[in-house]
């Protein structure tokens, strides 16, 4: 039996496997679920970011909240 070794982040319950496994061979699969919640993302001090944040705090603040609303939609009428 040969072990591999991988992290991957599950979607829609579906794990991506290494391509160095063949297809066709019967696999053991052991999942370990890291409990620790995942670390904070630093806040983005990098010269593009603030010039985001710039950009976005120096534009005018214009518009109703109407302005924005999405319009209500009921779907295809029925036939």
């Amino acid at each position: 039996m040969q072990a591999i070794e991988f992290e991957t982040i599950a979607h829609g319950h579906t794990i991506r496997i290494p391509d160095s496994v063949p297809d066709g061979v019967q696999l053991r699969v052991l999942v370990l679920l890291d409990t620790t919640p995942p670390a904070p993302e630093p806040p983005d001090d990098s010269p593009e970011g603030q010039a985001l944040k710039a950009l976005l705090s120096a534009m005018p603040d214009v518009g109703e909240d109407e302005d924005f609303a999405r319009p209500l939609d009921y779907g295809r009428a029925p036939l």
